[in-house]
This record gives C-alpha cells, sequence and structure tokens, in this order.
C-alpha cells in the first residue's frame, strides 16, 4: 500500500515570496562569491532535499521549466510535491531542464556539461544547476575572479563531490556558453555564474 500524499506547505503568499528569492538569486549571481540568505517562507515538503533548496524551487519554477533530479529524487514524493505546489514537471533529459538540483558529495557533478548550456547567441537559454553543500566556510579555498567580483574573493565549500572545481573551471572555459551554479548551504547561497573564473587557492 502506498503512503498518502502529504502535501507539506508551499509559499503563503507566491508573488510576494517568489519576488523576494528572485531579488536573492539575482543578488549572488551578481556578486559571486558574497553569500547571500535564502528568505524563509515557511516551505516544507519531503526532506529528500534542504527545505532552502525546495524554497528555491517552489519560487522560481512553474509548468515552463522542467526541473532535472537524479533518478530516486524523481521516484520520490519530491516530483509529486514540486507539481502540486508550482506545476513544475521533472525530466530525465538534462537538455530540458531548466534548472538541476545535484545533492551531496556522491551527486553525479560529471554530468555538468550534458545540461543545456545555450549558445553564442541565446546563452540564457541553459540550466541553472543547484548544489547543496554541507557549508561555505570549511572547506578547501577557492578563489574567484571575473565580472561582479571585487578584486578577488575566496569561498570555501565544503560537501561538493571532488571533481567539482575541475569542472567548474570547464564551465568557465565555455563561456558565453556554459551553466549558471548556486551553491546552497543552510539558509546562505553563493552565485557562480559562468563568467566567473575559479582556482584553487595556494595555502
Amino acid at each position: 500500500m502506498n503512503a498518502p500524499f502529504l502535501p507539506g506547505r508551499g509559499l503563503q503568499d507566491p508573488v510576494l515570496g517568489s519576488q523576494s528569492i528572485f531579488r536573492a538569486m539575482l543578488e549572488a549571481l551578481s556578486r559571486p562569491g558574497i553569500p547571500v540568505q535564502v528568505p524563509a517562507l515557511g516551505v516544507e515538503g519531503p526532506d529528500a532535499l534542504p527545505p532552502e533548496v525546495l524554497t528555491l524551487l517552489v519560487s522560481i519554477c512553474d509548468h515552463d521549466t522542467p526541473v532535472w533530479l537524479e533518478q530516486a529524487m524523481r521516484a520520490s514524493p519530491l516530483a509529486r510535491w514540486l507539481a502540486f505546489h508550482c506545476s513544475a514537471p521533472t525530466t530525465a533529459d538534462p537538455l530540458q531542464a531548466s534548472f538541476a538540483v545535484l545533492h551531496g558529495p556522491s551527486a553525479p557533478s560529471a554530468m555538468l556539461d550534458q545540461f543545456a548550456l545555450g549558445d553564442v547567441c541565446y546563452p540564457e537559454r541553459s540550466t541553472t544547476v543547484i548544489f547543496t553543500c554541507d557549508d561555505l566556510t570549511s572547506g578547501a579555498p577557492i578563489a574567484l575572479t571575473g565580472p561582479g567580483v571585487d578584486s578577488r574573493v575566496a569561498i570555501r565549500p565544503s560537501g561538493l563531490p571532488g571533481d567539482f572545481l575541475a569542472l567548474a573551471q570547464a564551465n568557465h572555459e565555455m563561456f558565453p556558453r556554459g551553466v549558471d551554479i548556486l551553491l546552497v548551504a543552510g539558509a546562505e547561497m553563493v552565485g557562480l555564474p559562468r563568467s566567473t573564473k575559479l582556482e584553487l587557492e595556494a595555502h
């Protein structure tokens, strides 16, 4: 017997909630490496993903923005929860994804270049990839340079896949094509647009 669907809680005020999340995402992507608070909007849902990531998804996704999730998540109550609260479909095809979630250190980040990368004429037609991580302060330091970065900024994310840095560097090399990345740790997120160059910072 299947367990009953538990709808949890979506946005209490969809318009204002979505606007606050959109502004926070824009701030994170326009100021790479600077942590931005994910607004607490009281969203509750399946524990397959942190509530902050659920808040992002339910705020920015709709019926026109397919979400790529790992197979186990697509088969979990999470897919139905997204459909219930924001009508967002999930997809197994990374090229069709407007947004994607790579959760934890075992996430298949090697597929980063399989998502929609946009093209020279329409670089915005690409996937925004959300990585969950443990925190932004205890990992190996990564130096960021590029547009929106004041001289040089360092981040220290932990709990990412081991190949994350190499793949993010390869993503930058494709600019203006490529994906934009959000790192989410607890209530904070950091934006890494494709225009940002990442290097392992020497101790």
